[in-house]
């Protein structure tokens, strides 16, 4: 057979290649590798890492934000002192620790320093009810330990301040942005002191267990027993492979009433206007994303059930977004409804709004690492228990980097 085996083949072209090499160290008349020292082998990272031997500035992130809000209601246009304004400066930081294989725990701070004049009626500004003129604000204050056992992945803690996991509030940071989601109508704060323990339940869902103080936006204690709180969704998977984020939550024990929440005569009566609210509250909520060549679009609703003493509360939200394929324009429209029954032979308590922004991006990064906007916003109150619905007309400057 022409050219022989496979192995024979092999077999000359080593004695070519010995032979050629031969040549050369005779033609040479010496070594041709003397005096080359061979590389150090390098070492295994160790896995073990103190945190006091490690430079603080490893993996620390300091970013800044500027907040400025003016609004002002439909039926006090030609009032110039009618104007609601929201000036505020603060900044972020966050700090990982790891190893040179996998992070071991992280922390992140985030808060601001507020002014406010003439606060209206809006959930643009849910904290600015009843706030006095300056007031620090903190947003989040919690630190993360990941995987204290079991499989990478399965068993990880939060414990701070920090969005109740309730909803989709924990997939979507709202504090920037003049539409919010359901939370701080469902509770009267979309945030509080909790412990959570959460990760990957199985290959398609993550959960969230823990405690929650029930302490409401003014951090207060009031005896309150707190609240047990769990939530099962779709992991990211569903996210980027179909678009689709979604789950199911729970919550129930004592809070301290909040400044969104309604509070019926009857419950009043019932506790003598003890701020501590005995509450349960079961809740759904999905979201999809569609991509077009108009740019991706977002549909999103929540629900939630229950009650506040024994009063039956229902809670609905759904909202539409929409970005430009330049990441330049954004619009979104939102409808909410919050509606209590206040007991027999009194009117039920309703609070439905319908809210629009319109966005344009200055700086609208994919991971969210740096943003800058101009919106401007209407907010209508289309029906209302406790009087005539308003309108209020906001524009509004961000900035975070």
């Amino acid at each position: 057979m022409k050219g022989g085996t496979t192995r024979q083949r092999c077999a000359r072209g080593v004695g070519v290649s010995l032979a050629l090499t031969a040549s050369l160290f005779a033609r040479a008349g010496e070594d041709p590798f003397a005096g080359v020292e061979p590389l150090p082998v390098p070492q295994e990272p160790s896995s073990a890492v103190t945190f006091a031997a490690q430079d603080w500035s490893d993996n620390l992130l300091f970013r800044k934000e500027a907040y400025l809000l003016f609004g002002v209601g439909r039926d006090n246009l030609d009032d110039p002192g009618g104007i609601m304004s929201r000036v505020s400066a603060g900044f972020e930081i966050q700090k990982r620790f790891s190893t040179a294989t996998r992070t071991l725990a992280s922390l992140d701070y985030q808060g601001r320093l507020v002014y406010r004049d003439r606060s209206l009626d809006t959930f643009a500004d849910p904290m600015g009810r009843g706030a006095s003129p300056w007031k620090y604000e903190t947003h989040n204050a919690y630190a993360d330990i990941y995987n204290l056992f079991g499989e990478p992945g399965c068993f990880n803690l939060r414990a701070g301040y920090f969005y109740q996991p309730f909803g989709l509030n924990q997939q979507t940071d709202t504090h920037g942005t003049l539409l919010q989601l359901s939370n701080e109508q469902v509770f009267g704060a979309e945030r509080d002191w909790q412990a959570v323990v959460f990760g990957a339940l199985n290959d398609s869902l993550d959960y969230s267990v823990g405690y929650l103080l029930g302490a409401g936006p003014d951090h207060e204690l009031k005896g309150q027993t707190g609240m047990a709180v769990a939530r099962v969704g779709l992991n990211n998977g569903w996210l980027f492979r179909h678009g689709w984020e979604g789950g199911v939550s729970f919550a129930a024990g004592e809070r301290v009433d909040g400044h969104a929440v309604m509070r019926s005569d009857a419950v009043m009566g019932r506790t003598g206007g003890d701020p501590v609210i005995r509450t349960w509250r079961a809740g759904a909520d999905a979201r999809k994303r569609f991509d077009s060549v108009a740019g991706p679009v977002s549909l999103l609703a929540e629900l939630a059930a229950g009650e506040d003493e024994e009063d039956a509360v229902l809670s609905g939200l759904g909202q539409a977004d929409w970005l430009h394929p330049s990441r330049r324009w954004g619009a979104a429209a939102q409808y909410r409804q919050l509606w209590q029954d206040v007991g027999t032979g009194a009117e039920n308590a309703v609070d439905e709004r319908v809210a629009g922004v319109l966005t344009y991006y200055l700086r609208n990064d994919v991971g969210n690492a740096s943003l800058h906007w101009i919106a401007l916003g209407a907010e209508r109150q289309t029906r209302a228990s406790d009087g005539p619905g308003h309108t209020v007309f906001m524009v509004q400057y961000y900035r975070y980097w």
